[in-house]
């Protein structure tokens, strides 16, 4: 089957490599859509320790192709979005209802298992969720990344009528905003690119700024008298997540959901004059995905202006060295044929 690889640093490629077969407890999806994250941009540029030929992807859906023993719930043909790591299910972490934080995780598209950038993937059956008949492939590739803005924006203190600031309009951000709009708040968006502002506006933000023209929050103070008690980092920078403690009012709330590769610092005390509570946040619960499955069916979000680009398999490499530059594209996705 064709795949495509991680082989050193800043360097994809596409290869052949055997079809992976249904071991017990697990299926082999026949992959209709993946989706590329910001993460695997980041670990294709630091390695994280993956081997070379590691393949990569981890937003996608398929159906099912092959069932192996003890398998039960699912046909073969079955569409299915999925979870992209095994847990042990037996951990404290896991009966918690933290599987993301699991002691024996084992993640897919990331080193550990192969990933989705493949025309066959193979799946624990406990990660699998259904798809209902009115929501496409390529929406159900969205799941994985839609789930991290649901789990970001529910770590968070917001409800109807609020107005928040979402600082980033990239997947995540984007994601954040459809599920912050989702809850009945009102968002202002920080974006320095116009095409990406634009997909904001697409999805409902209520006002989008550049922040090297306008001060998000001074126009948050244009509208309720008052800075924003919610702040969503989405960014990931140096010194953004700084911008988003100087933003918040006094005992409000910064939501790290962008992920910053290098150290980077904060100024203490301007946290403790502020009483600002800071909480980081890291993928989703599996609950998310199936909230997340149900509003894309029933209609509630509506996230298909964040796909900018659909693109084949080969030319995945060729896209990896695309978004290492800065621009409008959003969520690309690999779409294999079905």
């Amino acid at each position: 089957m064709k795949v495509a690889v991680y082989k050193r640093p800043n360097e994809m490629a596409v290869i052949d490599a055997p079809q992976p077969h249904a071991q017990a407890g697990e299926v082999v999806l026949k992959v209709h859509a993946c989706g590329i994250c910001g993460s695997d941009l980041h670990a294709v540029q630091y390695g994280f320790g993956m081997p070379p030929d590691t393949i990569m992807g981890h937003e996608f859906c398929g159906e099912i192709h092959e069932i192996g023993a003890g398998v039960s719930g699912f046909k073969l043909g079955d569409r299915v979005s999925a979870l992209p790591f095994n847990s042990c299910g037996e951990c404290d972490r896991c009966k918690s209802g933290m599987e993301i934080h699991c002691q024996k995780l084992q993640g897919l598209g990331l080193g550990q298992l192969p990933g989705a950038y493949a025309e066959y993937v193979a799946c624990g059956v406990k990660s699998l969720f259904k798809l209902p008949d009115n929501v496409s492939s390529r929406d159900g590739a969205m799941v994985e990344p839609l789930s991290v803005g649901l789990h970001a924006v529910k770590r968070s203190a917001i409800g109807a009528g609020d107005v928040v600031v979402v600082m980033g309009a990239g997947p995540i951000g984007l994601a954040t905003l459809t599920w912050a709009k989702g809850k009945g708040a009102k968002v202002v968006v920080s974006e320095i690119a116009a095409g990406r502002a634009e997909l904001a506006r697409k999805l409902g933000a209520d006002f989008v700024v550049n922040p090297k023209e306008t001060d998000p929050a001074a126009q948050v103070r244009e509208m309720i008298g008052e800075s924003p008690a919610t702040v969503f980092e989405c960014i990931g920078v140096k010194g953004t997540l700084e911008n988003a403690i100087e933003m918040v009012r006094p005992r409000g709330q910064v939501v790290v959901v962008g992920v910053c590769m290098e150290p980077d610092q904060i100024t203490p005390l301007r946290c403790i004059f502020k009483e600002v509570s800071v909480n980081f946040v890291l993928g989703y619960d599996p609950p998310d995905f199936d909230e997340t499955i149900k509003a894309l069916a029933s209609g509630r979000i509506k996230p298909q202006p964040m796909v900018t680009d659909v693109i084949g398999v080969d030319q995945v490499p060729e896209m990896f060295e695309a978004l290492r530059k800065p621009g409008g594209r959003a969520k690309v996705i690999v779409e294999f044929p079905h």
